[in-house]
């Protein structure tokens, strides 16, 4: 059912067992305004597979599309949608999950009150942008470098509890910003930490109700430990339970007196597509690189990225020619007279729970972007998720735009959905976004 062949480094094998993947969805009523949130145990939903999910639970609920956020939890060891314009049976199956479960979710609402707390989490993150002396940075695969470079992390363990009546969970949420990245090369299916402390929670405190996770803004932070194994997501799973457990107990529900939504969409710039000279001395140091493997498989840097340096030569070779072949189809539209975009969308959702605001974002923004969102934000706490309602890749502060790197500068390159943006975001990206949600906000709470 799952094709191996649509990443081009992570793949998925169905030999072991890891923590099972889900479809979850919080179905949520105040007054006249309805919400749904679905949570899936994927790796990721572009924007026309979100869009086919938003609309098939629309049909199945009778919700407006722009009132159901489609949130993946970003498991780096679950399989890779295939593209809509051939079978899909996968796909198919994340669909029939994804409209049972908002279907339940939506006959099964009753009266209901609602809760937030938190607890701060250290050692579980780290940061894998290490700043260089040269200006440029390094992406690192050791937590211990990754901690030493002072970067930021957001230590924030979110948790949502909404109970019935008679004060007995009906659900649960917990957001935490890290990858769920233990396990990457050859990994069995599984929902990675996120599963294995969402079952936890559920199963210990919350009375066996479904608990839904949120992946926070963590563009730039990893898990602990990274390219480690399946029982390695399992304990962090498992030990972020022990820290979420205590926080839900200890949540005073009641009534909501507000639930508010809405979106909009944001133009974020481009950076120009190179000129053909650049694009052709991009194209020669690829090459070189690639041939160069043979005589010196201790090679890693190419294009200002930093391959891992225990990768064999065929896995630096995968991950380094996507980047010269992307240069040679963008020489080729400039020279057939392609226009290329200057901006490109980005749709934002904010929901409003009395004083927690949720921020739903297509990409992923690196850390400083949520904390800034936070600390802006005149709510009690705010919460920025990534990779919900799309798949838009990295946004970096301009500081690190200006380093440079996989994330701001050559993600774009090693997409092979051709909706994907087909350049990097420009220096003032992250600050149209963070304007963008702080002004959604606001106007939220001023139209309440």
């Amino acid at each position: 059912m799952v094709d191996n062949t649509l990443h081009l480094m992570i793949t998925v094998r169905l030999d072991e067992p890891g923590s099972p993947p889900k479809a979850k969805a919080l179905a949520m009523t105040l007054g006249r305004r309805s919400l749904m949130l679905i949570g899936l145990d994927l790796g990721g939903a572009g924007t026309a597979h979100a869009g086919a999910l938003r609309e098939a639970v629309s049909r199945a609920t009778g919700l407006d599309v722009e009132d159901v956020v489609v949130s993946c939890t970003h498991t780096h060891s679950a399989a890779v949608l295939e593209p809509l314009d051939g079978e899909h049976p996968y796909f198919d199956l994340v669909v029939k999950a994804t409209v049972d479960a908002a279907a339940e979710a939506w006959a099964l609402r009753r009266p209901a009150g609602a809760g937030h707390g938190l607890t701060c989490v250290a050692g579980a993150s780290f940061n894998t942008r290490v700043p260089l002396p040269n200006g440029g940075v390094k992406f690192t695969r050791d937590y211990r470098e990754g901690l030493a470079s002072g970067r930021p992390v957001d230590p924030r363990l979110s948790v949502l509890r909404i109970d019935d009546e008679n004060g007995s969970p009906i659900a649960g949420w917990v957001r935490f910003a890290t990858h769920p990245a233990c396990v990457i090369f050859n990994a069995p299916v599984s929902a990675e930490y996120p599963g294995y402390m969402t079952d936890q929670v559920s199963e210990t405190v919350a009375g066996g109700a479904p608990v839904l996770f949120g992946f926070g803004a963590a563009g730039d932070v990893n898990c602990v430990p990274m390219f480690g194994t399946e029982q390695d997501a399992r304990n962090l799973g498992l030990n972020l339970a022990a820290l979420a457990g205590p926080v839900f107990e200890n949540i005073q529900t009641r009534a909501p007196k507000q639930l508010l939504s809405s979106s909009c969409t944001l133009q974020l710039p481009l950076n120009p597509i190179p000129s053909a000279e650049t694009l052709d001395r991009e194209i020669a140091e690829v090459a070189a690189f690639v041939e160069g493997l043979d005589e010196n498989p201790d090679l890693v840097w190419v294009l200002g990225v930093n391959c891992c340096h225990t990768w064999s030569v065929a896995q630096k070779k995968a991950a380094a020619m996507p980047l010269g072949k992307w240069a040679e189809r963008t020489k080729a539209a400039i020279a057939a007279g392609k226009t290329f975009p200057t901006t490109w969308p980005a749709e934002i959702t904010a929901w409003i729970i009395d004083d927690l605001g949720m921020v739903f974002y297509p990409g992923e923004p690196f850390t400083e972007i949520g904390l800034t969102i936070a600390s802006r934000s005149p709510l009690a706490d705010t919460l920025v998720m990534s990779h919900c309602n799309g798949m838009a890749g990295y946004l970096a502060t301009d500081e690190e735009r200006r380093r440079g790197g996989y994330e701001p500068c050559t993600w774009h390159r090693s997409q092979r959905d051709s909706t994907q943006r087909p350049m990097s975001y420009a220096l003032g990206a992250a600050d149209v976004v963070i304007d963008g949600c702080i002004e959604l906000i606001n106007g939220l709470i001023k139209g309440k």
